[in-house]
């Protein structure tokens, strides 16, 4: 009988100790996952950003900032815009708990016109938010500009005599909004021509003009020679005309 009593009370003892034992480990296990710092959290001072109105050759800039809100290292691991006009410089890759780090933006509108938009992403360590995007958008005005066209770009003035001088007509469009300005005719010293540089063209209007070449500069035999129009158009600062033949 006493043996019983011994046993039913031992039973209870070891009850009893294992059911402290779990409740040590459950609180260990809770105070553990109290004391565990939170993960990074990263937060942007804008999700957006228009830079304004700009005209084609100005870089205007801005400078978003990245917080890690978390209570562990925020690691920037990329970032990247889905154009390469906009340029980005970010001061660090790695921002501690409750610091941030600068990352400038330059946006070239270069070639631009109207409305235009871009996205900056941001892959980080971020469990919640591995991906973030900023939209950059801007407004490029638009800018007057001449257009050169030229009736006719290559001669071949076939068999020509060294004797006497050679002419070549053509005609100089300027069918842009601005003037268009001839700045420089460069080429060889057997070439003339009939106006003066600078030679400004208005819009939407037209020059005759005439190269002419002194031939007895010409060595005998197959030539080929080019004549090279500077000019204020954007688009073609340089437009060559090509001229070749037979001098006799």
């Amino acid at each position: 009988m006493i043996k019983k009593i011994y046993r039913h009370a031992r039973t209870n003892t070891n009850r009893k100790l294992s059911a402290l034992l779990l409740f040590i480990l459950f609180v260990a296990l809770f105070l553990a996952g109290c004391n565990k710092p939170d993960p990074p959290k990263i937060a942007l001072s804008e999700k957006s950003w228009y830079y304004g109105e700009v005209t084609p050759d100005e870089r205007p800039s801005h400078e978003f900032t990245i917080k890690n809100e978390g209570g562990e290292k925020l690691i920037i691991e990329s970032v990247y815009s889905s154009c390469p006009c906009v340029i980005i410089d970010l001061s660090e890759n790695e921002i501690g708990p409750g610091d941030l780090v600068s990352l400038r933006t330059i946006f070239d509108p270069t070639g631009y016109e109207g409305e235009v938009s871009k996205n900056i992403t941001i892959k980080s360590n971020d469990s919640q938010n591995p991906e973030k995007t900023i939209k950059a958008s801007i407004t490029v005005l638009r800018v007057p500009n001449p257009d050169i066209e030229i009736s006719e770009q290559t001669f071949n003035l076939g068999d020509i005599s060294r004797e006497e001088k050679a002419l070549i007509d053509f005609t100089i469009f300027n069918t842009g909004d601005a003037d268009l300005i001839i700045e420089e005719i460069v080429s060889e010293e057997l070439f003339s021509y009939n106006f003066e540089i600078p030679l400004t063209i208005p819009s939407d209007k037209e020059f005759r003009g005439q190269l002419t070449i002194d031939t007895e500069q010409l060595k005998e035999g197959e030539f080929r020679k080019a004549v090279r129009i500077m000019t204020n158009d954007p688009q073609n600062p340089a437009v060559f005309l090509r001229i070749q033949g037979n001098a006799q």
